[in-house]
């Protein structure tokens, strides 16, 4: 398991957080660790990520919605995550290409080190803004 992992896991222990599975994605370049669970916004259970690897970036990843981006709803939805985009700057919503709607936050950790409490923060903005958003998000995917 890479340092910052490493620092992670141990965050998470001494605050007795035990939402995370952990898992090390063996024969990867970077030491790669996911640590896995989920949110609840709006009484759905978003899939949510935290990746940590031997780089200098730690990723936070939310799946709010999978395979919800087609013909009928694309203007609109692309239009909506633009503003956010514009309005929000420490994380981005986008499409991947399967047409499901993610959120990431790139964390810069300098040094090897996780700062559990500077990545906690981001998982509170996020949900935060999800809460505020999620609905209107929804109301465009499923017009």
């Amino acid at each position: 398991m890479n340092s910052k992992a490493e620092a992670f896991k141990a965050y998470l222990e001494e605050k007795n957080i035990t939402c995370f599975v952990i898992d090390e994605i063996k024969g990867d370049t970077l030491n790669s660790v996911v640590f896995r669970s989920n949110i609840e916004i709006n009484g759905q259970q978003l899939p949510t990520i935290v990746v940590l690897d031997s780089s200098i970036y730690g990723m936070i990843r939310v799946l709010v919605a999978p395979k919800v981006l087609n013909d009928k709803n694309e203007t609109e939805l692309l239009k909506e995550v633009n503003i956010l985009n514009k309005t929000y700057k420490s994380f981005k919503y986008y499409f991947d290409d399967d047409g499901s709607l993610v959120v990431d936050c790139c964390v810069l950790l300098k040094d090897g080190t996780v700062d559990g409490d500077l990545l906690y923060t981001m998982f509170e903005v996020i949900i935060r803004n999800l809460n505020s958003e999620y609905k209107k998000l929804m109301q465009l995917i499923w017009k």
